[in-house]
């Protein structure tokens, strides 16, 4: 009941005041400067890259605070690789994900095992 009552107060407040034309003036709001803090660039991220003699296997890098998906429902095996710890692929395409300095790295192949690509990714420079 007080609701109502409430309500029906603040509904002829408002009526009155619009028949009257007073509308209060527009409150004044703070002018935001700019401070530059929250623009820094990113530092430029060094990434592996392929022996030229390696045909079949490819090699995807990008900055690791771009991932915003989880892995592949494949990417069950813990592997090591590189010092770090990797996941690797269980079933289906061969593949071998992991993430170092800032950068994640996933090697693909169709021809080759996780043990092979985890020796191939020890390997990069």
């Amino acid at each position: 009941m007080l609701i109502l009552i409430g309500t029906a107060l603040a509904a002829a407040a408002l009526l009155s005041q619009q028949r009257s034309g007073n509308e209060p003036a527009p409150a004044p709001t703070a002018t935001p400067k700019a401070t530059g803090a929250l623009l820094a660039p990113r530092p430029q991220l060094s990434a592996l890259a392929l022996p030229s003699s390696v045909t079949d296997v490819q090699l995807s890098a990008f900055p690791d605070w771009l991932a915003n998906e989880p892995p592949s429902a494949s990417l069950r095996a813990v592997v090591a690789i590189r010092g770090t710890m990797g996941i690797a692929s269980v079933e289906g395409l061969t593949v071998v994900n992991w993430t170092e300095h800032g950068v994640s790295y996933r090697l693909e192949s169709a021809s080759h095992s996780v043990s092979e690509l985890v020796v191939l990714a020890d390997s990069l420079r």
